[in-house]
């Protein structure tokens, strides 16, 4: 049969999809018949005369009911057929894409969608994360500041035999710098339960101020790059006319090429369905890499040395010498006096010297992680 009518020809193939049409509300059964080349095409109805669009005229081939008789259902009826494979709806338990041919394999060799479809998007599994090798960590030489003792005392007897004696405080000003000061002064006279306050002098230790010892700087070393294993390449996967010559519960998709898989995806971390797409597959969309060596650090000083002079003086401004002794930050010192040097007026302190020490280094390690975010789940055909 011919059909000359274009526009009634592509409303009757419409209304054959769908398995009726709809006429002011009256749905109509619109029948199929096949030509003489075995190809469906929408027939007219059995009442139209010759000439009517879809009418089946004698000797072009068209099959025709006799005597008025239905045709038999069959093939006839069932619409254009799927020109690709009839596979599951999609789930609905969950937000499921519908099918795509998806191709999982090496992320280093992945495949191309086959010709015709257009790649759709990628996700990734198998996360490879190279061990971070960080250098090890070292201190410099400490430094620091020397101060003066911030004790000097007049005892009332020998050094020796100085434990339990009266002590009289020959104290230096706070925050002293070791410059000349007469602060304290004890006069020669001083009694001290019948004895001489003024028979020794101790003087304490040098202090140590502001120790420390740099480590090295934070590395500057790139972080080895993370890399995937394995990649999923999704593609289209419907045909222009996806419900064709399928079951209800099935759709129409092209069929896949070597290697591919019918699947649907859903976000997260999901169950697949017990029968149909129940092949499951776990990746990601991306990663986070928090990895880095951690910050070096320095322990307490260890080593470091101060030295420095005492020197007492008879009068007030420093100018009559009595004595000088050397003192260092490890111990200070203690001389016993003349009687007739009983008398301290001053003192300074002078020459310090900071001798460095060495701290031992920790930290530097590697420290964070490499993990895969935004999990999706493929579901496949097995």
């Amino acid at each position: 049969m011919r059909v000359t009518n274009v526009a009634y020809f592509i409303t009757l193939a419409a209304a054959a999809l769908l398995g009726a049409c709809y006429t002011d509300g009256i749905t109509v059964e619109v029948p199929w018949c096949t030509d003489n080349e075995g190809r469906h095409i929408p027939c007219a109805d059995a009442d139209a005369g010759p000439g009517d669009a879809g009418t089946s005229q004698e000797g072009d081939g068209a099959t025709q009911p006799d005597d008025g008789e239905e045709e038999e259902a069959g093939a006839d009826d069932a619409g254009p057929p799927c020109e690709g494979e009839c596979v599951p709806l999609r789930p609905t338990d969950y937000s499921f894409t519908d099918p795509h041919h998806v191709w999982f394999g090496p992320a280093q060799n992945p495949a191309a969608c086959p010709s015709g479809m257009l790649p759709q998007f990628v996700r990734y599994a198998g996360l490879v994360v190279p061990p971070l090798a960080c250098p090890d960590c070292t201190c410099g030489a400490s430094t620091g500041a020397c101060a003066p003792p911030s004790t000097f005392v007049a005892q009332a007897a020998i050094c020796d035999l100085a434990s339990g004696s009266v002590e009289t405080s020959f104290a230096p000003p706070d925050a002293w710098d070791g410059a000349c000061t007469a602060e304290n002064a004890v006069p020669a006279d001083l009694d001290c339960e019948g004895v001489s306050c003024i028979q020794s002098i101790a003087i304490g230790p040098v202090q140590k101020l502001g120790e420390s010892c740099a480590p090295t700087p934070p590395s500057t070393l790139p972080i080895p790059a993370t890399s995937w294993e394995e990649i999923a390449i999704a593609c289209e996967g419907l045909t222009a006319m996806a419900w064709a010559g399928c079951e209800t519960d099935e759709m129409c998709v092209p069929k896949a090429a070597p290697g591919f898989h019918y699947c649907v995806a859903a976000e997260g971390d999901v169950v697949c369905p017990t029968t149909g797409y129940s092949e499951r597959h776990l990746f990601y969309r991306n990663k986070v890499d928090t990895r880095t060596c951690a910050a070096c650090s320095c322990g307490p000083v260890e080593g470091s040395s101060c030295t420095a002079t005492a020197t007492v003086f008879k009068d007030d401004a420093c100018g009559v010498f009595l004595l000088g002794t050397s003192i260092s930050s490890e111990e200070g010192a203690c001389v016993d006096m003349s009687r007739e040097d009983r008398a301290l007026g001053s003192k300074r302190v002078t020459d310090f010297m900071y001798d460095p020490g060495a701290c031992a280094a920790s930290g530097g390690g590697p420290e964070g992680t490499a993990t895969p975010t935004g999990p999706v789940t493929f579901c496949c055909e097995p």
